[in-house]
């Protein structure tokens, strides 16, 4: 937040945003996991997408207020926000077990480990239907290696890390996914050196899109 990285482009400069707003403007239930101050959702609505079939997932509502703070938006935004850990069991999430069609995941998987990256993505995969589709962007490595941070472990992928993930995942679902992954300079998401300079020199970023299909 102090280096105002919630105001980045974000999944606006993804090539499948004019398909994620077509699908909000035709009823799609969207999630956003990590939302913050609910910065994303606030795009896709600026794009005409309405707002009540939106949803959005944080650990303290205290940030979601503040969204309205910022935005000045507590009379449009009429999205439902849920107060929860996305790893734990949640009675108020289970609400869109196989219901949600676009998952939005910025700067949000790498706060976990390993494991429970995994855990988030089958908590993902069970949220999702046929043609569910999973964005977002996350820190990445050249070379993928876990962090020991105060809070606890935090992996750093690379695109082959990542996508051995996806295929443990799909195994134990027994889904399929359509999976691609790619890592850019940070300076692509409009990051600026000083916001980088203290990352390690493999420092990267990752964008995925993931689209259920079985």
């Amino acid at each position: 937040m102090g280096e105002w990285i919630f105001l980045l482009p974000s999944i606006s400069a993804f090539k499948q945003f004019p398909e994620i707003v077509h699908r909000a403007k035709k009823g799609a239930t969207i999630l956003d996991i990590g939302c913050c101050f609910g910065q994303d959702l606030r795009r896709l609505a600026a794009y005409g997408a309405p707002t009540e079939t939106m949803y959005a997932l944080d650990i303290n509502s205290s940030l979601w207020d503040l969204g309205y703070e910022l935005f000045k938006d507590a009379d449009r935004m009429k999205a439902t926000f849920l107060e929860g850990d996305f790893l734990q069991d949640n009675s108020a999430l289970s609400c869109l077990d196989g219901k949600t069609d676009i998952i939005i995941a910025c700067q949000f998987l790498h706060l976990f480990g390993w494991e429970n990256q995994i855990k988030a993505m089958k908590r993902v995969v069970t949220l999702s239907r046929l043609g569910t589709m999973l964005i977002g962007y996350q820190q990445a490595r050249l070379q993928a290696r876990e962090y020991i941070r105060p809070w606890g472990m935090m992996f750093y992928h690379n695109v082959e890390s990542f996508h051995e993930m996806w295929e443990i995942v799909q195994q134990e679902t027994g889904t399929r996914w359509s999976v691609t992954a790619q890592l850019v300079d940070l300076h692509e998401w409009g990051m600026e050196d000083e916001d980088v300079e203290w990352m390690p020199q493999d420092r990267m970023g990752i964008n995925f899109v993931a689209t259920r299909e079985e």
